[in-house]
């Protein structure tokens, strides 16, 4: 069977485009759809650059620096933005594969299909969060699909509201639909799977929570 790649039908058909990529044994448009998926980063990731986003460690540097110096940061932050838009896919599709293949076996390419849709999700949330922004001018840790919001009135410990701040229910839906897959492509036992996809996330979750605490906001 040749199953057609296509991340928006393993969003939102999971359940019969589940069932194909298990029984698959070729699979067509493989490579158009990973290409899709880079530039719709990077176009992610330099517009929200453009519009400012993330940009509130550079704003605040803006009265001790002169204006060409000021230039320069807001340009090499663009470049960084654009060098995110490629790492992160890279990391999501690639690297999240390996460790999958690595650790709980099954197909390499199998895995990689399946990292399109948790990718896909991740690109939906990247995007409804430019105009929520803007909109609204909140940061991360304000974002109205996180736990951020509810944390800042738990605790004043910023470290805790970035890391709750990078939980949000987009993240939890890749969470969902990452186990949905993947207890149908590899065999492993429940258990060690959820246990797999529990600590994946935790660390990406600690790190881009850091990185977001250091002001960098480098990785989500």
């Amino acid at each position: 069977m040749t199953l057609k790649v296509q991340p928006l039908k393993g969003i939102f058909k999971p359940k019969d485009y589940r069932t194909m990529l298990q029984e698959a044994e070729d699979y067509s448009y493989y490579k158009i759809n990973i290409l899709i998926l880079f530039v719709i980063s990077m176009c992610a990731y330099v517009v929200s650059g453009a519009f400012g986003i993330g940009t509130e460690s550079l704003s605040k540097e803006l009265s001790s620096v002169s204006g060409h110096a000021f230039e320069a940061r807001k340009q090499l932050f663009l470049v960084g933005r654009l060098l995110q838009g490629i790492l992160v896919p890279c990391v999501f599709l690639f690297g999240t594969a390996l460790y999958y293949f690595a650790f709980i076996n099954g197909g390499y390419r199998k895995l990689v299909i399946a990292q399109m849709n948790i990718f896909g999700i991740f690109l939906i949330e990247k995007i409804i969060q430019i105009p929520l922004f803007l909109l609204l001018n909140i940061d991360v840790t304000s974002n109205v699909f996180s736990f951020g919001i509810l944390a800042q009135y738990m605790t004043n410990n910023e470290v805790i509201i970035h890391f709750l701040g990078e939980i949000t229910l987009f993240r939890i839906a890749m969470i969902v639909y990452s186990y949905y897959y993947l207890s149908r492509i590899v065999e492993v036992r429940k258990r060690t799977l959820i246990i797999a996809i529990s600590i994946l996330f935790l660390l990406y979750w600690i790190f881009a929570s850091f990185m977001s605490y250091i002001k960098i906001g480098f990785f989500f």
